[in-house]
């Protein structure tokens, strides 16, 4: 499942225990994690993908924002 998939399949209520879980807000995760208009730091990334319970994988939090992941190219290599 995509990140933006997710991110709309929750309702109101479940939207801030996930903001909330991802140590953000409801706002913030609604008007930039949605339409990909920040880079969210690391450990913001990191939590949307953990917090999402299994639905979003790191992976697709990088290609949401459009990053490579270098991590993987490094050790593909």
């Amino acid at each position: 499942m995509s990140l933006k998939e997710f991110i709309k399949s929750l309702g109101a209520e479940g939207l801030a225990d996930y903001a909330a879980r991802c140590n953000s807000t409801p706002a913030y995760i609604s008007n930039h994690i949605l339409h990909a208009r920040k880079e969210p730091r690391k450990a913001l990334r990191e939590a949307l993908s953990r917090e999402s319970d299994g639905k979003v994988s790191h992976q697709e939090v990088l290609a949401h924002f459009g990053i490579a992941d270098t991590a993987s190219a490094d050790t593909a290599a």
